[in-house]
């Protein structure tokens, strides 16, 4: 799996691109979960802010360097295609209770499957959930 390239320095957040997280994680097919938690440890050089829609609705913005974005497109698949183990995917769902995991694996709300006897999870299924958690109802 690919390394995330530490913020460098000489980026200049000056030329960050200001995007809709929403439209971001969607175009990425990254949970804005995850978008978030990459931003805050610093992880792809972003910050996050408030705007407000032509329809004076909240939004959620992401300001990201044009190197960070450029690497989180071409990172995006692979780490989608990646798989983690029950409790690495505990993590990434916030979950607590180990039995979850399983409960969503029987449930087919996320993908697994066996690799050398172990249970591994797809990590594109548990982005695709927690998409699926934060889409707005209709």
């Amino acid at each position: 799996m690919a390394r995330f390239p530490m913020a460098d320095a000489a980026d200049d957040i000056a030329d960050a691109e200001q995007l809709v997280l929403d439209e971001l994680s969607e175009a990425v097919r990254i949970s804005k979960q995850t978008l978030v938690n990459w931003a805050d440890r610093g992880l792809i050089e972003a910050s996050l802010d408030w705007g407000i829609s032509a329809d004076n609705e909240e939004l959620r913005l992401i300001h990201i360097s044009p190197s960070s974005l450029d690497f989180l497109r071409s990172f995006a698949e692979e780490y989608r295609s990646d798989t983690v183990s029950r409790t690495e995917a505990r993590r990434l769902l916030r979950l607590i209770d180990r039995n979850q995991v399983q409960r969503l694996i029987r449930q087919g709300s996320i993908k697994a499957k066996k690799v050398k006897g172990e249970t591994r999870v797809s990590v594109g299924s548990v982005e695709d959930y927690l998409m699926e958690l934060e889409a707005p109802g209709d």
